[in-house]
């Protein structure tokens, strides 16, 4: 197996976050992977110190409470607040007073990079979303559309009932990827406009108003082409061209678009060359 030189950082008291060799650069790229991840597991994250060092940017993986299984009972928002602890850290005397901070979030993480870039846009200068795809439309790919249904009323039940925390059984479970999950999560993924549902095709107008159209600091879309957890009656290209439609073109960055070739871990060198083009084109585009 590789090896990777870099430092580790304790930016709270029971977290770490790593940050690839060229380190101590005066900005950072924050890499916030999705469901089931954790440190390296991302396929490109060990390449992006590469590309993101000729920008002046060191690159950093953060992990979570959410890593590995523990997304199921965790939420965005506390993703988020660990996201800002880690900002508040390396923008300290002891994190090195980074100056510019960018994040990358990878599928799930996407959703991160959203929430974060709506609820503290003073902390963060610039996002980027790739695997941005819907959980919900992602979940029923494989599964019968009325087990579902039955499954997200009855913890929707439990959730009305205040037992939104209480883990559900093995019948949701073998759903998602045999990780526990409370209720509260399964209704975030599965409901629609659900806490984390920023990016399904069927999103209506409103809904994307409340995260695209609030946005106001630059932001690169790099959706994966030949993405495997989008189902095929979503045309990629024209989710994307709504996206567009909402979004302040003040902060859309013209280099979104499909990654070339791109599955939804960008696993290939062409794609990921092709995705390291569009973070390259969109850090100058905004002189970040």
């Amino acid at each position: 197996m590789p090896s990777f030189e870099g430092i580790i950082h304790k930016y709270n008291a029971s977290k770490v976050a790593f940050e690839f060799t060229p380190t101590k650069l005066s900005n950072v790229l924050i890499m916030i992977g999705g469901m089931t991840d954790g440190l390296l597991t991302v396929p490109y994250v060990v390449n992006l110190p590469r590309v993101m060092k000729f920008l002046g940017y060191s690159v950093v993986q953060i992990q979570l409470t959410s890593s590995f299984q523990g997304w199921g009972t965790t939420s965005l928002r506390q993703d988020v607040s660990e996201i800002m602890e880690l900002i508040e850290y390396l923008k300290s005397s002891e994190g090195g007073n980074r100056e510019k901070i960018v994040l990358i979030g990878h599928s799930t993480g996407s959703q991160d990079v959203m929430l974060s870039l709506l609820a503290h846009p003073e902390l963060i200068d610039g996002g980027i979303m790739q695997g941005c795809v819907s959980d919900r439309e992602a979940f029923t790919m494989d599964a019968p559309a009325e087990t579902i249904a039955q499954l997200t009323k009855d913890a929707k039940k439990l959730c009305d009932e205040g037992k939104s925390q209480e883990l559900l059984s093995h019948y949701y479970t073998k759903y998602v990827f045999n990780t526990p999950i409370t209720a509260y999560r399964w209704c975030s993924l599965l409901i629609p406009e659900g806490d984390d549902d920023y990016f399904s095709s069927d999103l209506p107008k409103e809904a994307l108003e409340r995260s695209f159209g609030k946005l106001n600091k630059p932001f690169l879309m790099a959706y994966s082409a030949e993405d495997q957890f989008v189902p095929s009656f979503v045309n990629k290209q024209q989710v994307i061209d709504n996206w567009k439609s909402i979004a302040n073109p003040q902060y859309w960055s013209k280099h979104s678009g499909l990654i070339r070739g791109a599955t939804h871990g960008v696993e290939s060198a062409d794609s990921q060359e092709h995705l390291f083009q569009m973070v390259t084109g969109f850090i100058k585009e905004f002189n970040l």
